[in-house]
């Protein structure tokens, strides 16, 4: 059985937040860098939860 957990929307924009600023990036420039598949190792999992939260902060942005 899947298991939901609440989230704020405060929440997801600060994960995002927290996410982008370990790379020392903006969302601007790490989408840049994904659509032009430049990503490396774990970037990849930060874009897909970036993709995760974007979705259900209801931003088709990225």
């Amino acid at each position: 059985m899947t298991r939901m957990i609440p989230v704020s929307r405060e929440e997801l924009i600060i994960e995002r937040d927290e996410l982008l600023g370990q790379l020392g990036t903006t969302l601007e420039e790490f989408t840049r860098r994904a659509r032009a598949y430049a990503l490396v190792g774990s970037e990849w999992e930060v874009w897909s939860r970036l993709l995760d939260i974007n979705f259900l902060l209801g931003d088709d942005s990225t």
